[in-house]
């Protein structure tokens, strides 16, 4: 169970990292003066406080549920430790919603009654999850601590939402479209008179793989596809087959391909496919706006008083 959720979580961290690294490293941000203990942040007039990043990394911290495994928070993830990686990823999510509270001044985006109720309730329950199990009041976590923490959390969600809300209208279903097939790579030195006689055989009822065994030629079976994987022209030819059609000789500079659909779409890997896609088109417009908004920003982060959390104390 927590292989899984570190394999799961290490994919959302590179995402969150990611912005991070665009604000930091494409962008003129400056450095200036001391701070307050109790800060971790400030960009110009707005502040992420130690309480927030704390609680959010006992939310983290929670989420493993790793106490029976002392060196869990101690594993390389690249040339640092685990604890060390969340502590980076919750530095740069801080950065990340403490922005997105004056980029949603800019673009008059403000929190309804609604979404308000919302946070005191999200934050409710995330407080409650912790207050049990971690001593709060060491590190002046209250419970508007957590609204505070929700509250920015929502701000990045309207942002993110309003810079990237037409985003749908450019992606289309085909372009998502996951497909199963088998598949052939027909060395070039074999005739086309060949590969045709391998492909009459399977049209008139021998198996793919059978009659790839009968030519000496790997087949390639089951194989499931989204756009991007193959060649274009495979892509062609492979996207307009339907259910258990044969595809015409796929004739390309390094080999001829002979394609078997086995499903010509499949349903939930398709709309899986379209949310990683919209997510990851919705992401990079996001980037683009908010590399922009950070030029010039005044930034102080508190290095030191960071350095000093571990989560595994926490």
């Amino acid at each position: 169970m927590i292989k899984n959720k570190l394999k799961n979580t290490l994919a959302i961290i590179a995402a969150v990292i990611m912005i991070a690294v665009c604000l930091s490293a494409c962008t003129e941000i400056r450095l200036a003066g001391p701070m307050s203990s109790k800060t971790l942040l400030t960009i110009n007039d707005e502040s992420c406080s130690m309480a927030e990043a704390i609680f959010r990394l006992m939310e983290v911290r929670d989420y493993y549920k790793a106490d029976d495994d002392e060196m869990f928070w101690y594993r390389a993830i690249g040339d640092i430790t685990f604890d060390e990686y969340i502590k980076d990823s919750v530095k740069d999510e801080m950065l990340k919603i403490t922005s997105s509270v004056l980029m949603s001044d800019e673009m008059a985006l403000y929190i309804t009654e609604e979404e308000q109720n919302q946070i005191v309730a999200d934050a409710t329950e995330a407080y409650n999850g912790l207050v049990d199990h971690y001593d709060l009041e060491k590190y002046d976590i209250t419970m508007d601590t957590a609204i505070d923490l929700y509250t920015k959390k929502t701000y990045y969600n309207k942002v993110f939402d309003k810079l990237s809300e037409n985003i749908n209208l450019e992606i289309s279903e085909a372009d998502t479209k996951v497909i199963e097939v088998n598949y052939v790579e027909i060395p070039v030195s074999v005739s086309i008179n060949e590969a045709e006689n391998f492909r009459n055989e399977v049209k008139n009822g021998t198996s793919f793989q059978t009659a790839c065994e009968a030519y000496g030629w790997e087949p390639v079976m089951n194989r499931v596809l989204m756009k991007g994987s193959m060649p274009e022209s495979f892509e062609y030819v492979a996207y307009a087959l339907t259910d258990g059609e044969l595809s015409e000789i796929v004739e390309t500079t390094e080999c001829l391909y002979v394609i078997q659909c086995i499903e010509d779409y499949m349903i939930s890997e398709s709309v899986a496919n379209n949310n990683q896609v919209m997510s990851a088109a919705r992401q990079e417009l996001f980037d683009e706006h908010y590399s922009e908004f950070a030029e010039g920003v005044l930034l102080r982060f508190n290095d030191s008083a960071w350095a000093d959390i571990s989560v595994p104390d926490l």
